[in-house]
């Protein structure tokens, strides 16, 4: 009998034991086993079904772009006279060129430099510098680098990339045709006919074209600074758009292109910032 009782409470301790080891050890383990198999079950889950968007956020906010958009750099040849200290002492060398039936243009670039004009090739350029040459005018004709730019963008910025690129053709195709006019005027010493510059003057109701439609397109966050920009430039250029009138000499046309090219450089260098 007491034999009996002792074997029956021995079990029972046993019992007891295996309860709380079940408790303690087991239950947990099992728990933290089914948690990180539904951790991954829902990871794997969110991995599958997770919508392909138009650009993805990264951690620290900036948006991920897909592609890359370069503007390549260009090189135009400024036909340079002499560098002033002051304003009025560039003035004097205008007014003695006035006296030869010339002309030139004041830049306010590190004081006061006389130019003849701005050209799209260095060939145009040395002509320019030869015929001043044949008037004792001394001038040099010195490269001008314009930046070349990177554009990352997305599938909604691809409006915008196409109607930068047809701006950029627009405005080479106008600097190219005015700087070969203008060297034409200066050497037959008569004004450039309306046919003459038809090319011109349909390439710049293009960009007007591309202003408005630029107006009217979504484009992300990030470049949404790139099309005020570009605006920016296209109104600035269409401030010196040829009229058709037919009264353009070499320094109405070179008027034209040194201000369109100065905003031309103005708007690569803030972007190359």
């Amino acid at each position: 009998m007491r034999s009996s009782r002792t074997i029956k409470n021995k079990n029972k301790k046993v019992y007891i034991k295996y309860i709380l080891l079940t408790f303690i050890i087991i239950i947990p383990v099992t728990a933290a086993i089914s948690g990180a198999a539904l951790h991954f079950a829902v990871n794997k889950d969110k991995s599958i079904h997770t919508p392909a968007a138009v650009f993805t956020p990264k951690e620290d906010g900036v948006e991920a772009f897909k592609y890359n958009y370069d503007i390549n750099a260009k090189q135009l040849y400024r036909v340079e006279l002499q560098k002033f200290d002051t304003y009025e002492e560039a003035e004097l060398q205008i007014a003695k060129l006035k006296k030869q039936k010339l002309n030139g243009f004041i830049i306010k670039e590190q004081g006061y430099l006389n130019a003849y004009g701005l050209f799209w090739n260095k060939s145009q350029a040395d002509t320019a510098v030869q015929f001043l040459k044949r008037k004792n005018i001394e001038s040099t004709a010195q490269l001008i680098d314009i930046s070349g730019i990177n554009i990352k963008y997305s599938d909604i910025d691809k409006t915008l990339i196409d109607l930068a690129t047809a701006v950029d053709a627009a405005v080479l195709k106008i600097l190219s045709e005015k700087s070969a006019l203008s060297l034409e005027s200066l050497y037959s010493n008569k004004k450039i006919s309306d046919q003459s510059l038809e090319i011109v003057i349909q390439q710049e109701i293009q960009l007007a074209k591309y202003l408005n439609y630029l107006k009217d397109i979504k484009t992300s966050e990030v470049n949404a600074v790139y099309k005020e920009k570009l605006e920016n430039l296209i109104n600035e250029l269409l401030v010196d758009r040829i009229q058709g009138s037919g009264s353009y000499d070499y320094y109405s046309l070179q008027n034209s292109l040194m201000n369109q090219g100065e905003a031309l450089m103005k708007f690569y260098e803030k972007l190359s910032v």
